[in-house]
């Protein structure tokens, strides 16, 4: 019986990832084209090792999971040159994900596998497209009234800090997006390990942007100092200012994803 079930769930597994194939296609390609950084393989991986170490408890799914599932593969299919491929591959992605999930045991938590299994998407390109200038910009401005508070007449300008005629360019790898991608995965992964509850994945996530977005903030106040002259430092330490900063912050993406852990997980089924 228990050979059966393991036969059943690989069969379920094998017809799943079969009916999206185009969607794999597409992301392979994309994330060797050197259009992306290949970080999605790190959720990728990390959703199987999770399933992987459940594999002695994985059950049969029920039928409404199985027609969810068939609903946004279908959907994904059907959107398909329709739609931007990455909008189609997340719905194909969603689909394997929430059989996964149903796969699972019954305290495994949903929201923060579905979390993971989107962050397997080539997104990197996207976020720094859509969200790099704006990040540098609002870097900019909270970076200048931290610097005018420890006494220091600093304009800002677009997504650069003016001081003493001189600009100081916030630059692309220092608006926070390669930070902000850790920071949702590892919102994920603590809630996914600690069992949380779908309401405290989802506040631990909005929390995780919130710090985030704050310490890149002040890493790049305290990167200014180098950057200026004011302060001279070796090369290294540009990248290792912004490694301890965001050290700092893991604990305490931790610490939210972990509130409430003996509460249990069983109103995300």
């Amino acid at each position: 019986m228990v050979a059966k079930r393991y036969w059943m769930v690989a069969l379920l597994l094998a017809i799943s990832l079969s009916a999206s194939w185009t969607h794999w296609l597409w992301m392979v390609r994309r994330a060797n084209d050197g259009s992306d950084d290949p970080w999605g393989i790190v959720a990728l991986m990390t959703v199987v090792a999770l399933v992987w170490m459940d594999r002695r408890a994985l059950r049969l799914p029920s039928q409404r999971t199985l027609l969810v599932t068939a609903m946004l593969t279908g959907g994904a299919n059907l959107s398909w040159g329709m739609s931007p491929p990455i909008l189609s591959a997340a719905l194909a992605l969603l689909g394997v994900a929430g059989l996964v999930s149903g796969l699972l045991p019954g305290r495994r938590p949903v929201l923060p596998l579905l979390m993971l299994s989107m962050l397997a998407l080539p997104v990197v390109a996207s976020l720094n497209f859509y969200l790099g200038y704006p990040l540098r910009w609002f870097c900019a401005q909270a970076a200048t009234q931290a610097l005018s508070l420890l006494g220091l007449d600093v304009t800002p300008q677009g997504a650069s800090l003016l001081w003493n005629g001189q600009p100081i360019l916030i630059d692309v790898f220092c608006a926070g997006i390669a930070m902000l991608w850790i920071g949702f995965y590892l919102a994920a992964l603590f809630s996914y390990i600690n069992s949380a509850s779908a309401a405290r994945s989802g506040a631990t996530l909005a929390m995780a942007t919130v710090i985030v977005v704050m310490a890149n903030v002040l890493r790049n106040t305290l990167l200014f100092y180098k950057e200026a002259g004011i302060v001279q430092l070796p090369h290294w330490t540009h990248e290792a200012i912004g490694l301890l900063i965001f050290g700092l912050i893991v604990p305490v993406i931790y610490k939210s994803a972990a509130l409430g852990k003996s509460g249990g997980s069983h109103e995300n089924r």
